[in-house]
C-alpha cells in the first residue's frame, strides 16, 4: 500500500506488547500521548495490543471515532516461542491491519520496544509508510546495571549468547526503523556512538504530562488526608515512587533514611509502588515504623499522596526520562535526584538538589550513603528551599514537559515523515557495534 502526498488526515498505529515495562513508564508514555494526540481533529490513533492475554479472540474496542483499540490474543496452544513463530505471528497481525486502512489514508506505524521487531519488518515489508520507534530505555542499561563500558567487546554483527542477541534486535530495530524519537539526549548519542545510527533520523521529544489539576491544595486539605492515612501534622514526607527495584537506587535510599531518622525523628518514607521489600526490610531494621509501602494504587490515590508529599526522592542508578519525576514536578513536590545520563537533563541545580555518582574505573555507578542523607536531612530542615525548588520545577514543568507539548512535536513529525519519505541510510550497517 503506497502512501498518498496529499495530507488531510493521519491514522496512527501504535504497537503494545504485554512486556512489563507497559504497566509502568512506557505505558504511562503511551496514555499521555495518545490523550494528548487526540485534542488533533485530523489524527485517528488505533493502539494495537497484541499477544493479549484479556482476550480469546481478535476484538476491536471503538472508544471513540478516532480512538480504537485492537486486541490480539496469545495462541490458545502453548507453543514455544521462536523466530519462524514470531515472525508467522506478525504477519498475521499485519495482514489483518492491511484490511483495516482505506486506500486513501495517511498512516504512521509507531513502534515502543523490543518485542514489536518482527511486526516492525513485517509492516516495512506490506506497506509503504513511515515507521518510527520510540526510544524510552536502552537494554544494556538493564543487563549491565548502567555500565556502558561493558558493551565493549561484543559482537553485535554475529551474536553468539542472549546478551548479543538481546542488542543486536535492539540495534535492528532502530536501524530499520525510518526515524527514531528518543527521550533524552543521552539516548540519542548512544544510538548514533554504539549502534551508528545516522544522526538525522533521530529527533529528541522528551516525554509529556497532562497534569489536569495544578490547583494549591489547602492546609485543611492537606491535614485531612495525612489524618486519613494515618500520618502525623508535623511529619516530614519523604516520597518515592515508582518500581521498587535496585535499579533505581532502593538500597542506597534505605540506608540513608535510616540515618537520617537517627538525627530527624519527624521523617517518613512512603514507598508508592510495587516490588519485593524484603531488602528494604533488612536495611532499615531500627526505623520499621517510618517506612510504609502502599503497594499498587488507583490514581486517585496516588494522586493524594503527591498532595501530601514534602520531599520527592528518585535515588536511580540508571534512568531516562521518568514519569515519576514529572508527576512530581507538576505537583509542586521539590526533588533530590542522583546526577545520572537522562535524569540530569530534566532539571538544573537551581531546581533540585541532586546526588553525584561515584563511577568507577570498570564503570561501577554507585552514591554516597553520607551525601543522600545530608541532602534528606538539609531539605528536611529549610521550608523556604523546599517552597523554592518546588516552584522553579513545577515552572520548568509547565514550559518544557507537557502532554500538549510532547503531542505537538510528535504532529509536526509525522507530517513531516509523510511529506517526505527517506529509506533507511545504507551507511548505518557498517557503523556501530
Amino acid at each position: 500500500m503506497k502512501a498518498n502526498k496529499c495530507i488531510n488526515s493521519i491514522t496512527l498505529f501504535i504497537f503494545r506488547s504485554n512486556a512489563r515495562g507497559m504497566q509502568y513508564g512506557i505505558g504511562t508514555y503511551l496514555h499521555e500521548l495518545t490523550e494528548a494526540l487526540l485534542s488533533n481533529t485530523n489524527l485517528k490513533i488505533v493502539l494495537v495490543s497484541y499477544k493479549s492475554t484479556d482476550v480469546k479472540e481478535i476484538s476491536i474496542l471503538k472508544t471513540t471515532d478516532r480512538h480504537i483499540e485492537v486486541k490480539i490474543p496469545q495462541p490458545l496452544i502453548p507453543i514455544k516461542l521462536n523466530n519462524a513463530f514470531d515472525n508467522k505471528y506478525a504477519s498475521t497481525v499485519s495482514k489483518l491491519l492491511f484490511k483495516m486502512i482505506p486506500q486513501n489514508e495517511q498512516v504512521i506505524f509507531q513502534f515502543n520496544y523490543i518485542d514489536d521487531l518482527p511486526f516492525l519488518l513485517k509492516v516495512k515489508e506490506y506497506f509503504d509508510f513511515p515507521v518510527i520507534s520510540i526510544v524510552h530505555f536502552a537494554h544494556f542499561q538493564q543487563i549491565f546495571e548502567g555500565k556502558i563500558m561493558k558493551i565493549s567487546g561484543l559482537n553485535l554483527d554475529k551474536p553468539t549468547d542472549n546478551i548479543e542477541f538481546t542488542l543486536s534486535r535492539e540495534r535492528e530495530m532502530y536501524r530499520q526503523s525510518d526515524h527514531i524519537v528518543s527521550v533524552t539526549r543521552y539516548m540519542k548519542d548512544f544510538l548514533i556512538d554504539e549502534y551508528g545510527i545516522n544522526p538525522d533520523k533521530i529527533s529528541v521529544i522528551k516525554n509529556g504530562l497532562n497534569q489536569k489539576n495544578n490547583e494549591q491544595v489547602s492546609e485543611k486539605e492537606t491535614t485531612e488526608i495525612r489524618k486519613r492515612f494515618g500520618f502525623g501534622e508535623n511529619e516530614i514526607i519523604l516520597l518515592f515512587s515508582g518500581r521498587i527495584d535496585t535499579c533505581k537506587g532502593i538500597n542506597y535510599l534505605m540506608e540513608a533514611f535510616e540515618q537520617a531518622c537517627i538525627k530527624n525523628n519527624s521523617l517518613r518514607l512512603v514507598m508508592l509502588g510495587q516490588g519485593s521489600i524484603q531488602d528494604c526490610q533488612e536495611r532499615i531494621q531500627s526505623c520499621f515504623g517510618k517506612v510504609t509501602y502502599t503497594g499498587f494504587l488507583p490514581r486517585e490515590t496516588v494522586t493524594e499522596f503527591y498532595k501530601i508529599a514534602d520531599i520527592g526522592i528518585v535515588p536511580s542508578v540508571y534512568d531516562h526520562c521518568p514519569y515519576s519525576v514529572l508527576e512530581m514536578m507538576a505537583n509542586g513536590i521539590p526533588l533530590i535526584m542522583t546526577r545520572i545520563n537522562g535524569l540530569d537533563e530534566l532539571l538544573s541545580d537551581e531546581e533540585c538538589v541532586f546526588i553525584n555518582p561515584v563511577i568507577s574505573s570498570e564503570g561501577d555507578i554507585s552514591f554516597s550513603i553520607e551525601e543522600i542523607t545530608g541532602s534528606i536531612l538539609s531539605l528536611a530542615a529549610d521550608k523556604e528551599r523546599r517552597t523554592r525548588l518546588a516552584a522553579k520545577s513545577y515552572e520548568t514543568y509547565m514550559k518544557r514537559f507537557t502532554a500538549a507539548g510532547m503531542a505537538e512535536s510528535m504532529h509536526k513529525l509525522f507530517y513531516s515523515l509523510l511529506k517526505q519519505r527517506k529509506p533507511v541510510a545504507e551507511n548505518e550497517t557498517s557503523q556501530g557495534r
